[in-house]
């Protein structure tokens, strides 16, 4: 049944991420003037093609004593605060294709009825950059680095380190997609308090195992409507060394909502898989009101 459910995901997500793509490409055609605006292609030119957004997102509430009496109970006061980056800088010259993408995220809440302190809500680092050059129409031979942990705490425990050579489709700058059929994986733990425990699919006393796999790596940046932004980024990967039939699957989804120059919302939903750590679908949302500044 997982694997049906991984492989059904997959299919989603790709035959989706492809159709956005046609439709991108057919808009260019249509008499419809406002269509054609939201979903026209971005050329690919030579030089720096830089974009991203930082989100500030802040939430408070909560319920004085004579509510929480005549309501049997409540939060006397809840507050939250998220930050969020996701920045592309990508060159072109000729027909090489430099490509690089950060993703931050970290968030914090406090609730009264639980102390003072702030607990974490989110924590993510996403480092992405790929080489590739061209080959043949929209598709290019690519070198892929990454690095994927979180900022507390845990700094690269877990975290993974992926570098490898694969095939990359990109035909224009709002979708690409990479496979390699061998990547380096190495994961890392490197927390002292772990380090003697089976995690990650690290041994107990060791702080990295070094995995090779088959990787594909879905990225879509597209205009839903005036206004309004949807930036997606999948990966899938599995190891042929230990447990091929396990994939571990990462996708992100935001949405951004612009009110002004400076007022904005978003809205985050992330799913990962992996059975190194849970074996269970973890799911990671949010949705926030604040500061917004395109990058």
């Amino acid at each position: 049944m997982k694997r049906i459910y991984i492989a059904v995901t997959f299919c989603s997500l790709t035959a989706f991420a492809f159709s956005q793509a046609v439709k991108t490409d057919d808009a260019k055609n249509t008499t419809n003037e406002a269509v054609s605006t939201l979903t026209k292609t971005k050329e690919l030119k030579d030089g720096w093609a830089k974009s991203g957004s930082f989100n500030l997102n802040f939430s408070e509430g909560g319920l004085n004593k004579a509510w929480r009496i005549a309501k049997n109970g409540g939060e006397e006061q809840a507050i939250g605060v998220k930050a969020l980056i996701d920045y592309d800088f990508d060159h072109k010259k000729g027909k090489t294709n430099w490509l690089n993408n950060v993703r931050l995220r970290y968030g914090m809440s406090r609730l009264s009825s639980v102390g003072n302190g702030f607990v974490k809500t989110d924590d993510n680092i996403n480092l992405t950059s790929i080489i590739a050059t061209q080959v043949k129409k929209d598709i290019s031979l690519s070198v892929l680095f990454s690095l994927n942990t979180q900022f507390d705490k845990y700094f690269m425990s877990p975290g993974d380190i992926r570098l490898g050579p694969g095939f990359l489709y990109k035909p224009n700058a709002h979708f690409s997609a990479m496979f390699s059929p061998a990547m380096m994986n190495l994961t890392t733990k490197f927390a002292t308090e772990q380090k003697d425990t089976l995690l990650y699919s690290v041994a107990a006393g060791k702080t990295t195992r070094l995995g090779l796999g088959s990787f594909v790596q879905l990225k879509a940046d597209y205009t839903l409507a005036k206004g309004i932004t949807y930036k997606g980024f999948a990966t899938f990967y599995s190891d042929y060394l230990n447990k091929p039939d396990v994939v571990i699957v990462d996708w992100t989804n935001l949405f951004s909502l612009t009110v002004n120059k400076f007022v904005g919302a978003t809205v985050s939903i992330n799913l990962r898989y992996n059975d190194w750590e849970v074996g269970k679908l973890q799911v990671q949302h949010g949705i926030g009101v604040g500061f917004s500044y395109k990058l």
